[in-house]
């Protein structure tokens, strides 16, 4: 196990665990802070360095060290957290965990819709995302997203983690994962269906 080699003393180790996991990561916190890129790709280094420490930790105080469980989990909740404290040092008013910008506002109960629900517009048997234009709009609609929205569809459809990871990270229940991540979906959806022509 890479992460096991790591902490007993491989460095190689820690550059394969840093070349599997940085684009993800770097991707998820460029996306949650896109107005902020430099502070993204600041964090983004302080996220692996905190990895690096992981080691000293170890063995330091080998009896009373928590074992990382699931590495990608682990460092996608530290640059969370990080992201965090960055909003909350410069005193921003939009929280990454705390519900939409909107408020509610805006809530639609059409958006209640259940988290197995198939996205094949976007993600069917035609693979109508190979398209590179479509992507592009995809990707513009992901940044426009609330906050809320936009970090839990990040963490759970570009980054592939689960309904429990994701919940943990965001700092919300899986419940309330499930539900923005519909909201995302459904948002998406109505953002790119001109693109993706109407259902038959």
């Amino acid at each position: 196990m890479l992460l096991e080699q790591f902490l007993l003393g491989d460095d190689v180790a820690y550059t394969h665990l840093y070349e599997r996991f940085d684009a993800s990561v770097l991707t998820y916190l460029r996306t949650i802070l896109k107005d902020n890129l430099d502070t993204a790709d600041d964090l983004f280094q302080e996220t692996f360095v905190r990895l690096f420490r992981e080691r000293k930790r170890r063995a330091t105080a080998p009896e009373a060290y928590a074992p990382i469980k699931n590495v990608r989990g682990w460092l996608f909740r530290v640059a969370h957290n990080l992201a965090i404290s960055h909003h909350r040092s410069n005193r921003q008013s939009v929280s990454l965990s705390d519900g939409d910008s909107d408020g509610g506002a805006h809530w639609d109960e059409r958006l209640m819709v259940p988290i197995e629900e198939s996205f094949a517009q976007i993600y069917g048997e035609e693979n109508e995302m190979r398209s590179e234009g479509l992507q592009e709009r995809l990707r513009a609609a992901i940044e426009l997203l609330p906050p809320a929205l936009r970090e839990v569809y990040v963490l759970r459809e570009v980054n592939g983690l689960e309904y429990d990871q994701v919940a943990m990270i965001a700092g919300c229940t899986q419940e309330a994962a499930r539900m923005r991540i519909s909201r995302a979906r459904r948002a998406l959806r109505g953002a790119l269906e001109r693109y993706l022509g109407k259902p038959e």
